[in-house]
């Protein structure tokens, strides 16, 4: 199974406690028709699906991931994402199927106006985010 992470799994010391799948062949990828926002009064970010969007959202693609690691993912990912399939474009050029944790149109209102980006996250979240979970 492949995975397109964008958000806080990006960090590999996130991905790696959460998913106990350390260091999984991945590339690069952009998820064409989705937009990254942070989730109101949280760290973290949502994806949600903009078929009008003009930029896709950055991340990576987590390849052939076993099916305990993804059940340890959707358990973090918790009840308000969905998984779906989609596909994603890799820096190379190719195409890949892959799933994604998604907002769901009807929990759009969870999503702020504000793009989430890693590199706010890594400066300005990680180590509350961090501590709030594992610390």
């Amino acid at each position: 199974m492949n995975l397109f992470v964008y958000g806080t799994l990006l960090v590999p010391k996130i991905w790696n406690i959460v998913s106990d799948f350390p260091s999984p062949e991945s590339e690069e990828a952009q998820l064409p028709g989705y937009s990254i926002y942070r989730v109101e009064d949280g760290d973290f970010p949502g994806v949600i699906e903009t078929p009008d969007s003009t930029e896709p959202v950055r991340g990576r693609v987590m390849l052939n991931i076993s099916p305990d690691a993804m059940q340890r993912l959707d358990d973090y990912e918790g009840s308000f994402y969905v998984r779906n399939l989609v596909e994603v474009t890799t820096e190379k050029g190719d195409k890949v199927e892959a799933y994604v944790y998604a907002i769901p149109q009807e929990l759009a209102y969870i999503l702020s106006d504000e793009h989430w980006t890693l590199d706010w996250f890594e400066k300005e979240a990680l180590d509350r985010y961090w501590e709030g979970h594992w610390g």
